[in-house]
Order: structure tokens, then sequence, then C-alpha cells
């Protein structure tokens, strides 16, 4: 099998190079994007109680500085809630679903690379292995070659298609997973909004600032 494999991509470089190429990508996006959402993780039930907390209190200084100290996508997209809350915009859910939207953008990002792979690679695979077969044929048709040898041949053209599967698949299972912690994602930004909707129309702190220096801070750091 091994042998049949490195035969494989010297001989079939043409299909060989772009499937080695999709591998390279899968793996690149799966490892950066595995990354991004591990450090974007938050504990999204404590962000929910400390800004209520601060919220109930009218404390929108306070509650900024603590979505500030979350970071990340979830922290962004906390923070420019209180900031809209603090200057008593109108159309709250219009502005505050237009952050959502490029928060989103963040965290799927790159994903259609992997949709992409998922779907394109078992046809490329398939495409080597028709083109092998039909190459076996027309040599030993030529030559009068035994059928075993013909089966190894054909055994052989089949390469590409197990190749092919086999990308296929982790790309089609890694761009499933990742959805699925997407929709995860979007449904604590949700979360969030129905908190800020619920402080709508309370009276704006004019102290709040893009990136608050609030001396007091009852919320440590690495709690979040």
């Amino acid at each position: 099998m091994f042998d049949d494999l490195v035969r494989f991509v010297f001989n079939d470089w043409w299909i060989s190079l772009p499937m080695l190429a999709a591998s390279v990508f899968t793996v690149a996006v799966i490892f950066e994007r595995a990354i991004f959402f591990n450090r974007n993780t938050k504990d999204i039930e404590q962000l929910t109680q400390r800004l209520q907390r601060d919220l109930e209190q009218g404390n929108y200084a306070q509650a900024q500085y603590t979505a500030n100290i979350t970071g990340g996508v979830i922290g962004s997209v906390a923070e420019e809630g209180v900031r809209l809350l603090s200057r008593g915009v109108v159309d709250f859910t219009t502005a505050f679903d237009i952050r959502l939207a490029l928060g989103l953008r963040k965290l799927e990002k790159n994903l259609s690379v992997l949709g992409t792979i998922g779907a394109v690679a078992p046809f490329v695979g398939l495409l080597g292995t028709v083109v092998g077969i039909l190459r076996s044929f027309q040599t030993f048709s030529e030559a009068g070659a035994q059928s075993n040898r013909l089966a190894e041949e054909i055994g052989f053209a089949l390469v590409a298609t197990a190749a092919g599967l086999v990308i296929a698949i982790v790309a089609v299972l890694a761009y499933n997973t990742f959805n699925g912690t997407v929709t995860r994602f979007e449904d604590e930004m949700q979360q969030l909004k129905l908190l800020f909707l619920n402080f709508q129309g309370r009276p704006a702190d004019a102290s709040v600032t893009t990136t608050p220096a609030v001396e007091s801070n009852p919320y440590p750091k690495n709690l979040l």
C-alpha cells in the first residue's frame, strides 16, 4: 500500500499535488480555528451575571470594564452593547446586530475552505481513478498483459479515490464541528442581546468611554 501511495504521488502528480495542497490547507485551518476558538471561549454565565449586576446598579462604566477585561469576540460584542446602552441608541437591535454580524464573520473565517475541500476532494480523487483505469486498459490492451496484472493496476488507480475520500472526511468533520462551535458563540451573543434589551431605555451614563479607566475593579481578570 505504501509503495502504491509513493507511486501515485510521483506518477500522477497532476492529481496528487492538488490533493497534497488540500491536505495542508485542511490541517492548517483546523489548527488555526481550534486555537482561535479556544482563546475566545469565555464563561458566558459569569459574564452575564456580572453585567446584569452592573447594569441593575446603573453602573455602565463598570459594566463596560467587565466586558473589556473579558476580551475576545464575546467581550468585544458585550462592550459594544454596553456602549450602545449608555448612549441611549434608539434602534438598539439594529445597531447591536451589526456588531454581532462582524463578530460572526471572525468566527466563520476560513470555514469555507474546509467546506470547499470536503465537497471537491472526492471528485478530484475519482478523476484520478478514472484516468488511471483508462490508462491501464489502454496500456494492457496493447501489450496483451495478464488479467492479474491488470487488476493490480486498477487497484493502484483506486488509491486516488481513497486519498480523496480521506481528505474529504477530515475536512467535513472539522467543518461541521466548527460550525457547531460558531452556533454556540452566536447563541451566547444572542443571550447578551436579550440581557441588554432588558435594560434598554435606562438613563445614559455620560462617563462611559470606549476604554474606560475604572479604579475599583471587583472582578479579577483571571475569572473570565
